[in-house]
Order: C-alpha cells, then sequence, then structure tokens
C-alpha cells in the first residue's frame, strides 16, 4: 500500500473548487460541507484528495473516479 504523494494545487482553479465543496463528512453526516488542507495521493492506483472538514475538523477524504473528470 505505498502511497505516492502528488500537488493538488497543480490542477485548474475550477476542479479545485469543486474538490474542495462536494464532499461528505462522516463525523456530520452531511454532505458539501467543504474542506481545508487538502492533500492529493495516488495508492493502490487510486487517486484521493485528504483534508479537513470545514465544520468539524474531522479527516475527510474523497475517492477521485472517472465521474469526477
Amino acid at each position: 500500500m505505498s502511497r505516492e504523494e502528488r500537488d493538488f494545487y497543480k490542477r485548474p482553479e475550477d476542479e479545485q473548487q469543486e474538490f474542495l465543496t462536494n464532499t461528505w463528512c462522516n463525523e456530520c453526516m452531511e454532505a458539501n460541507l467543504g474542506m481545508k488542507d487538502p492533500q492529493e495521493y495516488v495508492q493502490d492506483k487510486a487517486v484521493f484528495i485528504e483534508g479537513k472538514c470545514n465544520r468539524c475538523g474531522m479527516s475527510i477524504v474523497t475517492e477521485l473516479t472517472d465521474e469526477n473528470f
């Protein structure tokens, strides 16, 4: 399970905003609360963006799929 870091901020601005706002928090049990401190990485051939929920600060992870591009 090797994790390869990527630079989230190399994405186009509109794409960044989409990923930062289209989120799900398991702690708040609510969608689209937003994410701060994003870190993008590849693990097991899947791309993830991990950050903190804007409301509660807990870790949230978004797995990017073909639908996201």
